[in-house]
């Protein structure tokens, strides 16, 4: 073999294998889809940790499900006067795969009665059924956040401010979330 030959297929080989690796966001989420469905479909084989939320400002409670001592999914719910979330995380071998997120947005305070809002000449009160429902599915993989679809599908693209900015928000809130169930006293079931 002369050593352009050679060259060449060193080359080739490095180029498969770089390219290879580079998972493209859509097999990533196809992948990270039938995880996150899997874990739900196992939920009642986990054991299951519930705690108060004491972290954050608004009601809430953080539930874990572990395979043995491994988080497999994390279910947070968080009650404010003017809206309401509910995120789950999922874990595969210990690594952040996906997390959802549901915001329910009032329309007013949910204090702000028809009542008070005459007191306030004011024609608008909080109201359910004008209540808007955001949904948001984060998606991760090797821990690195790599397909952000927002609200009405809308997609932020990656190495943009917003989606550098919201990857270490989601990592910050999920560190916070794991150490409070890890460290917190188990909740008394009602």
């Amino acid at each position: 073999m002369d050593f352009m030959t050679r060259y060449l297929s060193v080359f080739l080989l490095l180029f498969v294998g770089l390219f290879s690796c580079n998972d493209k966001a859509e097999d990533v989420v196809s992948s990270v889809n039938k995880k996150y469905n899997a874990i739900n479909q196992k939920l009642s084989d986990y054991k299951q940790k519930r705690v108060d939320d004491i972290t954050s400002t608004a009601k809430g409670t953080i539930t874990g499900y572990y395979r043995e001592e491994e988080v497999k999914k994390m279910y947070a719910e968080h009650f404010t006067d003017t809206n309401r979330v509910f995120t789950e995380y999922y874990f595969d071998d210990g690594m952040l795969i996906f997390i959802r997120q549901e915001n329910f947005v009032y329309n007013r305070p949910d204090t702000y009665t028809e009542d008070s809002a005459k007191v306030h000449n004011d024609s608008v009160w909080y109201d359910d059924k004008k209540t808007k429902k955001n949904i948001s599915r984060f998606y991760f993989r090797k821990n690195k956040l790599v397909k952000w679809i927002g609200p009405d599908n809308s997609e932020t693209a990656p190495g943009t401010a917003a989606f550098i900015d919201k990857e270490s928000i989601l990592w910050a809130e999920t560190v916070i979330l794991i150490k409070e169930l890890k460290e917190t006293p188990t909740t008394p079931t009602p």
